[in-house]
């Protein structure tokens, strides 16, 4: 039997997180019982792309779910033939595992360093509660825990972190147990790495539910208030048990645990350093966690390195404190050849994005032996517009995107295929919405529906035809001209791709674009002060889950803690609040796909009226490279925030080709 069966056999603790929702206390199911909840069933996954030659999985041995034994009857019936088959079966299956185990074990080396290529300069707040970014969330991943975490995002399975899995005695409460050992970190301000408790959930949940800032006035920087605040009472009733609680049922609660956003930090920290999260934005020194690496540098210009916790508290498989690998560097490299060279030269021992797959392809020639993957780049090409009608627009002769005509014309003059071309070199598909990209195949609509819709059709002259229709119809003064943003990282990764974006907004709508490029930093603040003026395509953040229901509550109701576009339809907020408050799944698929038409101004009974302030372009295929000596589980090959899977990477630095 191979190692890499014995690990996937060993993938016991884990359960997918709609099957969390439905093991609660309505079936009688406690915290024992959540335990041995399998990983869901065939409608549970959703893997985005296929992968190869995907590494072994080590799994901590703390991490694994053992079958309690079923009590014995007091007066035994003999057993069949067939039994006692099955039995010795067993016991021969029982006698292979451990013998894997023990092969698995003795391959594992220590020490070395991994390395990953990095846009540096593409960060926002090192604070775990502002910092939103995704390389700053890729970073995050190797040196903060959550509460619970994802194992496999694309899949929708959870497992333990700082906490148990929870118990769900009923619709409206969540147990956590705090047992898992976590401490934070032996440095400054946690010294002596003291335990997490109960009391440290809590405080993390209450500052993310306050959203303020040091002096006690509201910050527009803490994006993700609005999802905590779905936590309606929180208790502690103990030193290690933390329960929450939701006004009613929420089926987008379980979710919050597990989103961008939960990094769990130190009450001591959030004391000590305050205000200096946001207005230091670039120190790294700040950080107080619970993670696997303490990060001890960080440059724009350079990368951030870590280095390993020495008092890391889970376990390896082989009995010692993960990591199994002592050092991390993210180098700084925007540009896809320096990328490539960087890789051929084991600079960094992984290869990912911006590298093409052509790119990919000649190295894997050159290098057959190598592993490699692909993945749904996660982060969704979309465009953006601002409904905001009390902003002026940007030249002060009012906004135009009020008028739904206007945003569609925009919306349908960009071609998703000319833009696939250009970005990922053809390796790419359209998405709808950033909320539902095409790799979220059991929420998005039909993938035929979407190639009819304008906007995706294949059909470029139909798309160019309604686009100038609803210019037209819009009333704009196109000699007014259109400047819109766009951040100085896009232009950088796929130089002329700006000119690109303006030639195809004059060829379809004879109207000329012009971009102001900046960095996210000033984009972000254009949306806190409600003055963002639309941009053409660029990148989005990957969905916080693959399930929509929370992000169209926080994207388009009113009260919704990222409405930072001011969308407002009525009917579209009707059915995000239904969907939040329904916990049966296919209930939830069919309003999801109604508000996806509503979104994409398909459906018949709405119009133009409710369309997305923020329309998908596309999203690349992302190929992955990595040097044979590094071994990593294949649940690396994740489209976002799949960071803290590296716990169980390990490097064969005896390796001829490990470089010295």
């Amino acid at each position: 039997m191979s190692e890499r069966n014995y690990w996937q056999r060993m993938r016991r603790r884990q359960m997918s997180r709609r099957a969390l929702l439905r093991a609660s206390g309505r079936a009688g199911v406690g915290a024992t019982g959540l335990a041995l909840v399998g990983c869901g069933d065939d409608d549970d996954s959703q893997q985005a792309v296929s992968q190869s030659t995907a590494q072994p999985q080590q799994q901590s041995t703390q991490q694994q779910a053992q079958q309690p034994q079923s009590a014995q009857p007091q007066a035994q019936q003999p057993q069949s033939a067939e039994q006692q088959a099955a039995q010795a079966d067993q016991q021969e299956q029982t006698v292979a595992d451990a013998e894997e185990q023990q092969a698995a074990v003795s391959s594992i080396v220590r020490g070395g360093e991994l390395t990953f290529s990095t846009p540096a300069a593409t960060h926002d707040y090192f604070d775990p509660g502002r910092g939103v970014f995704g390389p700053t969330q890729f970073w995050m991943g190797f040196y903060m825990n959550y509460l619970i975490r994802y194992r496999n995002k694309e899949q929708d399975v959870a497992e333990p972190d700082i906490a148990s899995l929870p118990e769900i005695p009923d619709d409206e409460t969540y147990i956590f147990s705090i047992d898992q050992g976590a401490r934070f970190w032996d440095q400054y301000p946690t010294e002596g790495g003291r335990l997490v408790t109960a009391e440290d959930i809590h405080v993390n949940y209450q500052r993310q539910i306050d959203a303020v800032d040091a002096t006690g006035a509201d910050d527009g920087t803490f994006l993700g208030s609005g999802a905590f605040r779905r936590t309606s009472s929180m208790e502690v009733p103990d030193e290690t048990t933390w329960v929450a609680r939701t006004d009613g049922p929420d089926a987008t609660w379980i979710g919050v645990p597990l989103r961008p956003f939960s990094w769990i930090t130190s009450p001591e920290a959030i004391s000590e350093f305050g205000d200096r999260w946001r207005d230091e934005a670039g120190n790294v020194e700040l950080s107080s966690g619970t993670g696997m690496f303490i990060p001890h540098s960080y440059d724009p210009d350079i990368g951030i390195s870590m280095s390993r916790n020495p008092n890391y508290w889970k376990m390896g498989v082989d009995g010692q404190p993960l990591p199994y690998y002592d050092e991390l560097t993210l180098a700084n490299m925007e540009d896809a050849t320096t990328i490539e060279a960087a890789y051929r030269g084991r600079e960094i021992l992984n290869g990912r994005f911006p590298l093409s797959t052509l790119q990919a392809e000649g190295i894997l020639e050159d290098f057959p032996d190598h592993s490699n993957g692909q993945i749904a780049f996660g982060f969704t090409i979309i465009t953006l517009a601002n409904y905001n009608a009390d902003w002026p627009g940007e030249d002060g002769l009012g906004n135009p995107w009020v008028d739904r005509r206007f945003a569609q014309a925009l919306h349908v003059a960009v071609d998703p295929y000319l833009m696939i071309d250009t970005v990922y070199l053809g390796s790419g598909k359209p998405t709808g919405l950033h909320d539902t990209p095409w790799y979220s195949s059991y929420w998005a609509i039909p993938e035929e529906e979407l190639l009819q819709t304008p906007g995706y059709r294949p059909d470029r002259d139909a798309d160019i035809a309604e686009a100038r229709a609803l210019l037209d119809a819009s009333g704009y003064d196109k000699s007014r001209g259109l400047r819109m943003i766009a951040p100085d990282i896009w232009e950088g990764t796929y130089p002329g791709v700006l000119e690109t974006e303006i030639g195809m907004y004059r060829e379809a709508l004879d109207l000329e674009v012009e971009f102001d490029v900046q960095p996210y930093t000033v984009i972000l603040q254009r949306f806190v002060d409600g003055t963002y003026p639309g941009s053409g395509p660029q990148w989005g953040n990957p969905p916080a889950e693959l399930d929509p229901t929370a992000p169209y509550n926080d994207f388009f109701t009113p009260e919704g803690s990222v409405n930072t576009l001011y969308y407002d339809y009525e009917p579209m907020a009707e059915i995000a609040r239904t969907m939040r408050r329904t916990l049966d799944k296919e209930a939830r698929l069919e309003m999801s796909h109604t508000a996806q038409r509503i979104l994409l101004g398909t459906h018949p009974d709405h119009g133009l009226d409710g369309i997305t302030t923020i329309p998908g372009v596309m999203n690349g295929i992302s190929p992955v490279l990595w040097w044979p000596f590094v071994h990593h589980s294949e649940d690396t090959l994740q489209f976002a925030h799949a960071s803290h899977r590296y716990d169980e990477t390990w490097i064969d630095v005896n390796h001829p080709d490990y470089p010295a």
